[in-house]
């Protein structure tokens, strides 16, 4: 069961799920197809969930302190949004097993991309966390602690990229595998991974003794968006169908949420966890809705998601200052419909504020790298 760890920011508003929403997706290429410009877009989408996700937080975590009807409005805010980590992931493996390359190159090319962004905004939250220890500890002791949180994170939304970079590591692997395998064979992989999923839930009682755990975690949604986007042909008659996975695995994820917390009269997210069936079914919509329908592109979608990447580094950064500069506002939280407006202003300003940043870091082909 994944563990979520609360982070209390300076400012005592930025409560926060710690292993919750990220993005770290290769850049899809600009000469593919326009069939493939829904991984773009889907990648867009998923990038301002992720941010509205956070926000909404928050108020998840405070059951039993504001109104039921708010804390309501949150929960179905954050059940439907649980689709974010699990689409990154599936689509890096529509992209990345579908390709090849020598060893060396995809080792080369992936590190890069991911490492050098990574480190640099590593060292950007270090600085902000530490900043006000610096006088307190020598030079060696700062080192050694950067060291230390480098070994799994200097902030809370890295973890994705610890995630990935497994991941990565076992591309040239599995790529040979999976591109190599039938249909038949990767359905095979994906019925085992489904009944791994069961494993988080309160089904997992009634399973056997089986390791079944080979199959397990996150590699399943690797293979998942591979297999989506390979074998599964979408049609617009279709779109229904997708449309009612989404909205089914949402509400067994809200209604299970709402059922056990009100029970047990404390917070349960056993059913916001990503490897699950209920987050894994809402994914699966929300994926072949993409494949379906989000065929069309712009300049500015493009560029939104050629800064993707940089887009989730810093957005945690940008939304606790977000959060100091609107500390002066006040509204009634206890309202649905004023707490849904808060939620949607401070996402979409921590969005805008957060690709401009990015952007113009940017603009120096030197810096770029490090960027995003």
């Amino acid at each position: 069961m994944t563990t979520y760890v609360v982070i209390f920011s300076l400012q005592q508003r930025s409560l926060v799920f710690a292993k919750s929403f990220t993005l770290n997706i290769p850049i899809f290429d600009a000469q593919n197809s326009r069939l493939k410009n829904y991984i773009s877009n889907l990648r867009n989408i998923a990038t301002f969930a992720v941010i509205l996700l956070h926000v909404a937080a928050p108020f998840v975590l405070q059951f039993n302190k504001i109104s039921f009807a708010s804390w309501q409005l949150a929960n179905l805010l954050d059940s439907m949004l649980r689709f974010g980590v699990p689409v990154f992931v599936m689509i890096s493996g529509a992209v990345l097993l579908d390709r090849s390359e020598p060893l060396s190159t995809f080792l080369s090319k992936r590190l890069k991309r991911v490492l050098l962004p990574f480190l640099f905004w590593s060292i950007v939250y270090f600085v902000f966390v530490y900043a006000g220890s610096f006088q307190k500890l020598s030079m060696l002791q700062l080192l050694q602690t950067l060291f230390n949180k480098l070994l799994k994170g200097t902030y809370y939304h890295l973890w994705y990229v610890y995630m990935i970079l497994g991941i990565y590591l076992f591309v040239p692997i599995i790529r040979k595998w999976a591109q190599n395998s039938t249909k038949q064979e990767l359905q095979y992989f994906l019925f085992l991974w489904a009944v791994t999923l069961l494993i988080n839930t309160n089904v997992a009682k009634y399973l056997p003794s089986v390791e079944v755990l080979y199959f397990s975690r996150y590699l399943g949604y690797f293979i998942l968006g591979y297999y989506l986007d390979k074998h599964v042909s979408t049609s617009r008659p279709k779109n229904n169908l997708y449309l009612m996975c989404f909205v089914f695995g949402a509400a067994l994820t809200f209604l299970s949420t709402s059922y056990l917390s009100v029970k047990q009269n404390h917070l349960n997210i056993t059913y916001y966890n990503y490897l699950s069936p209920n987050v894994c079914l809402l994914s699966i919509g929300i994926f072949l809705s993409g494949k379906s329908l989000l065929h069309n592109s712009s300049k500015l979608s493009i560029n939104l998601d050629k800064h993707s990447y940089g887009i989730y580094l810093v957005h945690v950064l940008v939304l606790h200052y977000v959060y100091r500069f609107t500390a002066y506002l006040t509204f009634d939280k206890n309202s649905p419909l004023w707490l849904l407006m808060y939620i949607i202003s401070i996402s979409i300003i921590t969005y805008l504020v957060s690709y401009a940043l990015i952007w113009v870091l940017a603009l120096p082909k030197k810096l770029r790298p490090l960027i995003t």
